[in-house]
């Protein structure tokens, strides 16, 4: 179950990626109240998927946010 919350959490962070032309200014560095502000989850969620995509190289994490890898 909480698997699925991570994977969930993954597609959205995707989306939300997409959405704003590939970068939001959130890292695992950030507050968790603007964690939960964008997407709706704990900053231990939130690390736990970003870190997935990171491995998957679908998003760059940067110093100042996280931006997605151009699928090319």
């Amino acid at each position: 179950k909480y698997g699925q919350k991570v994977d969930a959490t993954s597609e959205k962070i995707l989306a939300i990626l997409t959405k704003r032309g590939g970068y939001v200014a959130l890292t695992d560095k950030s507050a968790p109240e603007i964690i939960y502000d964008t997407f709706g989850v704990s900053k231990k969620v939130f690390k736990q998927a970003i870190g997935g995509l990171y491995k998957q190289r679908r998003i760059v994490i940067e110093e100042a946010g996280i931006r997605l890898v151009d699928q090319a």
